[in-house]
């Protein structure tokens, strides 16, 4: 039978029922129901003539039907549609999307090379790092492979990402690169999530390679489990074995020539011991012959990595590069800062004194600035952006204040490599004008600790804020918010207006941020976790409130429903529906459990107390909350010991003869009379004081925005789920609904059974 003739013959039967009712397989009925796996095949083929046509190499030629291995052993509830056969190019369908679409979601492309959002891409100034790049393209094209991986380590500043760069675009000039990983714990979890890089990894080698492609997509097609797998199954399911099914078949994916991965910044993979796993599985792939793989590895020198390192048995498989601050490096640094102000120059020819003709900066104030800059490739850059910063537009201005700080300076202490650096930022922080300070520094703390997103993490949805919605997150506009920003564009990349809506602020460097948390090194500038947090609570507080007033119109007067409909409008430009918002907010609201900062003995900020002093607690009537913190409530007495807050902000008993009969009647009514004891006020944790099977009340807020809380402290097992606290809200404007009474009766009765087993 002829070749083609005989792969249509096993095709066709594929989707004809069996003949034999001995057959071990059985096929599905028709019922347009849903399949667990569609195994539909489908080929691009061009028409070939009849003795082009071959059978995939991977493929048996006369599979027998008890060892079955071609592309389809295994397989089950096949769909072909027009079917024609090819050896290279063949793609499965996997819940209507082909299998590499899920391992692309599964992974970071904004990790890859070329990514977008990694602009401005780090790379080597032209003529600089030449001896490392030598070094490592030596590395790449030896056909001996002495070593199959390289840690390139360096401290901050030192141009670790720009090599890795430039080394990854010269290997794929040579078609040498396999795939590329850049982490960043700056630019969301996607970018730190040690369970993305081998998705990615894979995607990146099946797009290079038609070989690879087919192993890797008949392994998804047959174990879709594998991409939510452990990061040690997903090396060995997504590389190691697909290779090895290859090389079993004499298959090689990339030619004869071994193929580089890059991965760069491992120490900003989130998990020490992540890191250190990868590493291992790293380099016990690289002692495996049939991996024809090559792993260039750059982080800083952390302790963990350093001692994995050094390990006996890392001396035979990989080799290590330490990037230093030596007087190649600051040749290099001084080439680069020579090259820019010279673009500098002729950009601004016609606003600087000085002719292109003529050197700008003078060698003496050239001198100054390497002098300490000190072959720190950060510094230079952050210097050269400071000078040629655009929205200054003044270059010489910039330079002689430039070099008004690094004169001050003196000289760099060895303890503290990066005080150039410290002393930078301390100055770049400086120029921001007193009025502008507070929002810049919510801005840069809630950027610092990634606060910066909209949902909750681990949950679909969750993102970074653009810079649109960061503004608006902050309850500014954008002429405010680009006056208050705009001394900081040599440390922040921030987009311009036309591209607010699409593109997050980003620190150009992670050192810019390490410097902002790090209490001994920024002084003043320091962001702490407490702070960046109280700034995301009150700014959702805020849209919260907003949220309450939209939604409870037959309680606030028309005017605060207009507003808050025009305020939530502004943001619902960027957000793609309200829910979104409201999930957003009242997740975090309610489950403060997940931060570890509860305002007990710390002040409140005045952003943050302001929103809860005047927070209108009467629209949270009809809301239960369960968390295990309750943070309303426990918000508000905390914020009631605050000297700045009114008198009985939170009380037991009657101090505001109109609003407080009403509501202590409804909360007769919602416990059908039953006594229910107050909160104790007078004692320092009021809330973990209470007993563990109890119900309390409290009345919190001013005048007519007070509301009553109904607080029940018990242990309810719901769906695996532990229940601590749960909070009744009322309102002196309405009774309690037969909702909220049926719960509390559910309280009565379960705190009841749980004293008469006491």
């Amino acid at each position: 039978m002829h070749i083609m003739d005989r792969l249509k013959d096993g095709a066709s039967r594929l989707v004809r029922k069996p003949k034999s009712k001995k057959s071990s397989r059985q096929h599905p009925k028709t019922d347009n129901g849903p399949k667990s796996l569609i195994g539909e095949v489908i080929s691009s083929v061009q028409s070939q003539k009849a003795g082009d046509i071959h059978v995939p190499p991977m493929t048996p030629s006369q599979p027998s039907a008890s060892d079955q291995t071609g592309p389809f052993t295994g397989a089950h509830d096949f769909v072909l549609t027009n079917p024609s056969f090819n050896s290279r190019r063949y793609t499965y369908i996997m819940s209507g999307q082909p299998v590499l679409e899920h391992l692309r979601s599964a992974g970071t492309p904004e990790a890859g090379l070329n990514s977008a959002a990694r602009y401005p891409i780090p790379r080597c100034y032209p003529g600089t790092r030449k001896s490392t790049q030598e070094k490592l393209l030596k590395w790449l094209l030896d056909m001996r492979h002495e070593w199959r991986m390289i840690w390139l380590f360096g401290a901050a500043g030192v141009g670790k990402s720009a090599v890795a760069q430039t080394f990854a675009e010269a290997a794929k000039d040579r078609g040498l690169l396999a795939a590329t990983y850049f982490f960043s714990s700056t630019q969301g979890e996607r970018r730190s999530d040690p369970l993305r890089i081998i998705p990615t990894i894979a995607y990146q080698m099946a797009i290079h390679s038609h070989h690879y492609k087919s192993a890797i997509a008949r392994k998804l097609a047959s174990d879709p489990s594998i991409l939510d797998a452990t990061l040690e199954a997903q090396f060995r399911g997504l590389i190691e074995e697909p290779f090895l099914q290859l090389s079993s078949h004499g298959l090689q994916p990339f030619s004869e020539a071994f193929h580089v991965i890059v991965v760069d910044g491992l120490d900003e993979c989130s998990g020490d011991e992540a890191q250190c796993q990868l590493v291992e599985l790293i380099k016990e792939a690289a002692q495996k012959t049939y991996l024809p793989l090559l792993w260039l590895i750059c982080s800083r020198p952390e302790r963990h990595l350093k001692s994995t390192f050094s390990q006996i048995e890392y001396a035979h498989v990989c080799s290590r590069e330490e990037l230093i601050f030596d007087n190649e490096l600051r040749a290099d640094v001084e080439r680069f800062m020579r090259a820019r102000f010279k673009e500098i120059h002729h950009k601004y020819r016609d606003t600087i004194g000085v002719s292109v003709d003529n050197p700008w900066p003078t060698e003496s104030d050239l001198t100054t600035v390497m002098e300490q800059v000190s072959g720190h490739f950060v510094v230079a850059s952050v210097a050269e952006r400071y000078v040629g910063d655009p929205s200054a537009g003044d270059p010489e201005a910039q330079l002689i204040s430039l070099l008004s700080m690094l004169r001050g300076l003196g000289e760099i202490s060895a303890s503290n490599p990066l005080e150039a650096l410290d002393i930078f930022y301390y100055r770049i922080l400086s120029k921001v004008s007193e009025s502008a300070f507070p929002t810049v520094t919510q801005a840069l703390a809630l950027l610092s600790h990634d606060l910066d997103s909209i949902g909750l993490r681990g949950i679909t949805g969750h993102r970074k804020f653009t810079t649109e919605e960061l503004w608006l997150f902050l309850r500014i506009n954008q002429p405010r918010f680009y006056s208050i920003m705009q001394r900081l564009h040599s440390v922040v990349d921030i987009p311009p207006p036309e591209d607010a809506s699409n593109r997050p602020l980003a620190f150009y460097h992670k050192s810019f941020p390490d410097y902002l948390t790090s209490l001994w090194r920024s002084g003043r500038y320091f962001v702490s976790w407490d702070q960046a947090r109280q700034c995301q609570l009150a700014c959702t507080f805020h849209w919260y409130s907003l949220l309450l007033q939209f939604n409870n119109p037959i309680l606030v007067m028309a005017n605060e429903h207009q507003n808050a409909e025009t305020m939530l409008n502004a943001w619902f430009r960027g957000i793609p529906n309200r829910r979104t918002l409201s999930n957003h907010s009242m997740a975090l609201v309610i489950t403060y459990e997940q931060y570890d900062t509860v305002p007990k003995g710390i002040a409140f900020d005045s952003d943050l107390f302001n929103v809860l002093h005047n927070f209108d607690f009467r629209l949270m009537v009809g809301h239960i909350e369960r968390s295990s913190s309750n943070i309303l409530p426990m918000f508000a007495v905390n914020l009631a010991r605050d000297t700045r807050a009114s008198p009985h902000f939170a009380r037991t008993k009657i101090e505001d003869e109109i609003v407080d009969p009403k509501l202590l009647h409804h909360l007769s009514v919602l416990t059908y009379g039953r006594c229910v004891e107050p909160l104790d006020l007078k004692v320092a944790d009021s809330f973990n004081d209470m007993n563990q099977q109890a119900v309390r009340f409290v009345i919190v807020g001013n005048g007519a925005k007070s509301g009553l809380a109904c607080i029940a402290k018990r242990r309810v097992d719901m769906k695996d789920v532990t229940w601590t606290w749960q909070v009744i809200w009322l309102s002196a404007a309405l009774l309690p609904a037969s909702g909220q009474k049926l719960l509390y009766r559910k309280w009565a009765e379960q705190i009841v059974v749980s004293f008469q087993q006491e």
